[in-house]
């Protein structure tokens, strides 16, 4: 059995191009499969492009190694990559026998998981498609979307009181608790950045932790949070950024409540598509061929926005400002990029206020579209740069 994505991009490689055929017709359905033997190279690409784009499966079948092969198994895995569809090869038990290293090369070529079949399991074979991991769009709310927290666990319970939750802490390190008693009905999101900067980010795990786990939130990443998913695997990491506000909090907590925390941000997943497909929740944003799909570039975009790889004056990540060109029909809200107040834009909501900066910490009940704010207690850390978006679009590319 082979788990693939429902949305994916499928190379059927062999030696024997009937046999190679043959299992792909028989794996997948038949508008699905195109053969690398027949038709117009640049019309194939084109096919790939397009239905990567409308969210369908493409299998391609590559046996026998065909005139322009590589070249155009290459151009393929392109297609399909620039509409943020994942990549895979499915072996022929003969392909590992004449091409040892086949597996490596597809990898290079960009079909990033490959699976060899052995020979005993080709009959049995069979494919399980899963729901992208991001589509979520059967959970209908009502949700209220919260914003970056930031270790400030004064405001984040305020706000939650505010919303109508019960937040409930007993005890002490290593053993402080916490329960939270949600509205019936109701469930909170986080856009991520639980950590850093604010005095009690091990309270903000705790809630959070304790709400994700009962089934009463759900939580996208954010950079800081990934940042610190690597310290707790035991990466090198510079310690800036109120990383070491956010360590020395944490000293005193259990080793299992650490875990628990490291094991729930790497569960993560860069956005969730909601209700009906209405609302879509990343920790920067989202650009709208972008939703639904789980790759690499698409974490990134969710982690960090559109970003230039330069550094502005001070000293951060120059971020283009994606939602001025947004269109899409689902409302996005996101954070990451702290503003004075939260406006809606093109059906794009910022709901960072910088509360961790001595703004606010804000709320989006959803279907509702109601913004609840709590004013911070302090300014826990200086601003890094003045709140607010980044002035411009993307430049065209040349």
């Amino acid at each position: 059995m082979i788990r693939l994505p429902e949305i994916a991009c499928v190379l059927v490689y062999g030696c024997a191009r009937d046999a190679t055929a043959a299992l792909a017709h028989r794996l997948f359905a038949g508008d699905e499969v195109i053969d690398m033997h027949q038709g117009d190279p640049e019309a194939m690409v084109a096919m790939v492009a397009e239905r990567s784009a409308a969210g369908r499966t493409t299998c391609i079948v590559e046996g026998g190694a065909p005139h322009g092969a590589h070249k155009l198994r290459v151009a393929l895995a392109s297609a399909a990559r620039e509409n943020y569809v994942r990549r895979f090869a499915i072996l022929m038990p003969d392909a590992l026998a004449h091409e040892p290293k086949i597996d490596q090369r597809l990898k290079a070529d960009g079909y990033r998981e490959v699976f060899a079949v052995p020979a005993g399991d080709l009959d049995a074979l069979h494919i399980v498609r899963e729901r992208m991991p991001t589509d979520l769009r059967h959970e209908p709310g009502p949700f209220d979307i919260i914003g970056d927290v930031h270790g400030c666990a004064d405001e984040l319970e305020e706000l939650l009181v505010r919303l109508g939750y019960r937040v409930t802490f007993s005890g002490s390190k290593p053993d402080r608790t916490v329960s939270v008693e949600a509205p019936a009905g109701r469930r909170a999101i986080f856009v991520g950045d639980l950590v850093d900067r604010g005095p009690r980010s091990a309270d903000v795990l705790r809630i959070v932790a304790r709400m994700v786990g009962d089934g009463s939130a759900l939580l996208v990443p954010g950079n800081h949070d990934v940042k610190f998913l690597r310290w707790l695997e035991g990466q090198k990491v510079a310690i800036t950024h109120g990383l070491d506000v956010t360590l020395r909090d944490l000293e005193g907590e259990s080793p299992a409540s650490l875990d628990e925390v490291r094991r729930l941000i790497k569960s993560l997943w860069s956005h969730v598509w909601l209700d009906g497909g209405r609302l879509v929740v990343a920790h920067a944003g989202i650009a709208e061929p972008m939703i639904g799909r789980a790759t690499p570039r698409v974490r990134q975009f969710c982690l960090y926005g559109d970003t230039s790889g330069e550094k502005d004056r001070f000293g951060l990540p120059v971020r283009y400002h994606w939602a001025l060109d947004y269109r899409g029909e689902p409302a996005i809200v996101y954070g990451h990029t702290p503003v004075a107040a939260a406006e809606w834009l093109n059906n794009t909501l910022c709901i960072d206020t910088g509360c961790c900066f001595g703004g606010a910490l804000t709320a989006l009940r959803w279907p509702e579209r109601v913004i609840v704010s709590v004013p911070a207690r302090a300014v826990y850390a200086p601003k890094l740069r003045p709140f607010g978006h980044p002035p411009g679009r993307r430049p065209p590319a040349e």
